[in-house]
């Protein structure tokens, strides 16, 4: 694969043979455009051939900043082949070889790309984007309007009706002086916090892109200007560039919601069949939210695009800037906003969260700051982060049994006829409840779970771990053990060993016996003394008997992943354990993690997910070995997991996630939470005693000085003062708890 060097009549030539419209970003006439920018000019376009055949096109801009330099290429590779995965890596390489060739002064590439590579970095700045609205400019006046959603019907419906602002075509006057154009959009950056490029960036793109490829369009209120946008036009495609309005009008009469369906009225008229708004904030980049109220109307749904990466060429650079980058950030005391302003409600859905616990808090508050929703939580008790919320509509059931349960659902989905309900649960067995139960609820439910098969395949930790052994990822050596009979149970693994049940949600039901989550054993003694008791309480499901692995609770490793009904992966969360809960019946569970982006596990876990048909959420529990540093695979949970929120502080909010792929059928696009940040549901001085490891406990502090410590309790939307005092009540009895079960950390975590 090679970049082949055209002018740019050959390559506008070569795109109209290929049957590609061009971007206004990639044409000539935005080359000359950009030129007349200081520090920036054309560094040339390209085809991308493979094989002799071109499959993509791409035009950059070279820009020079602080004293390095990096190419930009605005909408551009222009695809001529689907971009694919693998194509794309095999594009971006291409790309980075041939400008390492042939300009060593060149840091980084900066393009909009589809998928995750290790090339790729987030964009060191500007705001990148991977939603926008579109809005459709086929048919009539009275067709544009029909396709927008009712709230944008309405409001440009009453904007026509009782706005004095006339709107026309601006183009001749912009052109003619730009001041008072430009007087407003002062006021606009003043208002809106930004700062406008010069005045003569704005009368450059007029000019060099000329009448046929930017128009300006404004309103006037008795002859005065008070809005205006600044409209690209390239073939069939509009894209509204800039916009501007008076401070004392901004909201007055919905100005903007009248110019711009006079605009697409216009532009329609103009031959444009598409109108896009130029972006809209996304879980996974939310810098634009701000925008998404406006903009949404005009479109009864967002578009999604290939946000902008960077694309590494000089490796050691890069590193460079990043560290820099940080360092003004922690000199600034500037983080990225936290995520707990809760969107505007949205009115289609209803989560219903089946428990009561941490785990279905969690759970509501990402459906809150996602959609504005209050939860539904069903179930016979609450703790008190649930019974005192304020997201939360509580419905306590004297039953959890499958017919209880079945007939709730059943009867809020006939209560919300026009709602999809959203049915929930984050235990083992309540997983399989809904697993028994799903095909008799009403159509407006859904339930995001893997069917029954793939449930019991990956349920069964001994069935679970010949699997990963399939796919090349390592696991524990393990025994099965038969507990039916009288036989001495004798272990073929060398003490010490770890002893856990094959089925977790079956074993719940003994934890009121005494017995435990998992069992430490140092001998066939204790082995035998296990087995009895078990036999003695009539448990007969089978049991696993592992190796065990050497290793602090900081060894500990989890994995956060949301798969498509396709098999294509749109959410990967890792995170690495800090502390563990030591309760006999808490084991596993993670009470502080810091993020982490385990890029290497990524690929083979979804390979192994998708290779039996895994749908939804899952949760897998890893282990690295300290002495070889690899990753050993512990277990799947088919649930997103008590720890949920380490996805919503590491950057995704995973419920988005899943309403993206199930109720507003998106395309497939991965979301990574690798954002830097740390969870805990205990107080710090107790996290900070158990971590033995120096440089991770600088790590820790690190994170909260720069105010990166996330627990799902503390939420911005609740104000209820005896909740606060109960959730404190519930962190700090954590510290009884751990001196009780684990008085000092050990090696082991036993």
């Amino acid at each position: 694969m090679q970049l082949v060097k055209l002018s740019f009549s050959e390559f506008e030539d070569r795109a109209a043979e290929l049957g590609v419209e061009l971007p206004i970003e990639q044409t000539a006439a935005w080359a000359r455009f950009e030129s007349a920018v200081e520090g920036r000019r054309s560094w040339g376009s390209f085809a991308i051939v493979d094989g002799g055949k071109a499959i993509a096109l791409i035009s950059f801009m070279d820009y020079e900043t602080h004293g390095y330099h990096y190419l930009r290429a605005h909408h551009g590779p222009v695809w001529v082949e689907t971009c694919t995965y693998e194509l794309e890596e095999r594009v971006l390489a291409a790309i980075a070889a041939h400008v390492r060739a042939h300009d060593r002064r060149v840091a980084f590439c900066r393009l909009p790309v589809s998928f995750e590579h290790a090339i790729c970095e987030e964009v060191l700045s500007t705001v990148p984007y991977d939603e926008t609205v579109v809005i459709d400019l086929s048919g009539t006046p009275e067709d544009i309007l029909a396709r927008m959603k009712a709230r944008g019907r309405r409001d440009v419906r009453k904007s026509l009706r009782e706005s004095p602002a006339v709107y026309a075509d601006e183009t001749g006057n912009a052109c003619s002086s730009f001041d008072e154009f430009y007087k407003i959009m002062l006021e606009t950056g003043e208002r809106d916090g930004f700062t406008p490029a010069p005045r003569s960036d704005y009368e450059a793109m007029m000019r060099e892109l000329g009448g046929e490829r930017c128009r300006v369009f404004g309103g006037r209120i008795d002859g005065r200007l008070v809005n205006w946008d600044m409209v690209t036009i390239a073939g069939t495609r509009a894209s509204r560039y800039y916009g501007a309005s008076r401070t004392d009008v901004e909201k007055r009469n919905l100005l903007t919601d009248g110019l711009i369906y006079f605009e697409s009225c216009a532009l329609s008229q103009r031959g444009c069949t598409s109108f896009d708004q130029m972006g809209v904030g996304s879980a996974a980049y939310p810098g634009l939210s701000s925008l998404n109220t406006f903009k949404s109307k005009f479109a009864e749904k967002t578009t999604p695009v290939a946000p902008d990466r960077d694309l590494v060429v000089k490796p050691a650079f890069y590193k460079a800037l990043q560290a820099a980058k940080a360092l003004r950030a922690r000199l600034r005391g500037l983080r990225r906003p936290a995520r707990e302003e809760p969107a505007a409600s949205r009115e289609d859905i209803l989560p219903v969260l089946l428990g009561g616990d941490l785990s279905i808090y969690a759970l509501g508050r990402q459906f809150h700051e996602a959609y504005g929703v209050r939860s539904i939580a069903l179930h016979q008790a609450f703790i008190a982060a649930i019974e005192r919320s304020s997201i939360f509509k509580l419905r306590a059931v004297p039953s959890t049994d499958d017919t209880a349960i079945r007939a709730e659902v059943a009867a809020i989905a006939a209560a919300h006829p026009d709602k999809r309900v959203i049915l929930m649960a984050n235990t083992d067995p309540q997983i399989e409840q809904l697993s028994r139960i799903q095909a008799e609820l009403p159509a407006n439910v859904i339930c995001p779970i893997p069917s029954a098969e793939i449930l019991a395949l990956v349920s069964d930790k001994a069935a679970f771990g010949e699997l990963a052994a399939k796919h090349g990822l390592r696991v524990p050596m393990s025994q099965v053990i038969d507990l039916t009979g009288t036989e001495r149970v004798v272990s073929s693994i060398a003490f010490p060993i770890v002893a856990k049940p094959a089925r977790s949600a079956r074993f719940m039901a003994y934890y009121e016996q005494g017995f435990k989550k998992v069992y430490a054993l140092d001998s066939q003694d204790e082995l035998d003394a296990l087995v009895a008791r078990l036999r003695a309480a009539g448990y007969a499901d089978p049991f696993i008997l592992q190796e065990r692995i050497d290793g602090d609770d900081s060894c500990m490793g989890a994995i956060t992943c949301y798969l498509d009904a396709d098999g294509a992966m749109r959410l990967w969360s890792g995170a690495q354990a800090l502390l563990e809960d030591h309760a006999p019946t808490m084991r596993g569970n993670s009470v502080a993690l810091l993020t982490r982006p385990m890029k290497e596990l990524r690929k083979p876990v979804g390979e192994l997910l998708a290779s039996i048909g895994y749908t939804g959420f899952v949760e897998i529990d890893v282990k690295r070995d300290p002495a070889s540093g690899e990753y050993l695979f512990f277990e799947v949970n088919p649930r997103i997991g008590r720890n949920s929120s380490i996805a919503a502080c590491g950057g995704v909010n995973p419920v988005r996630v899943m309403v993206d792929d199930l109720v507003d059928r998106k395309p497939a696009r991965l979301l990574v939470a690798d954002e830097p940040a740390l969870y805990t549901l205990i107080p710090l001085p107790l996290l900070y005693r158990y971590i033995a490891d120096p440089v991770l406990l600088a790590e820790v502090k690190g994170l909260v000085k720069e105010k990166r410590v996330f627990n799902p309790q503390h939420y911005g939307a609740e104000k209820d003062l005896v909740r606060a005092f109960l959730v404190r009540a519930t962190e700090l009895n954590q510290i009884r708890k751990f001196v009780r079960f684990y008085p000092k950390p050990t090696s082991s975590s036993f």
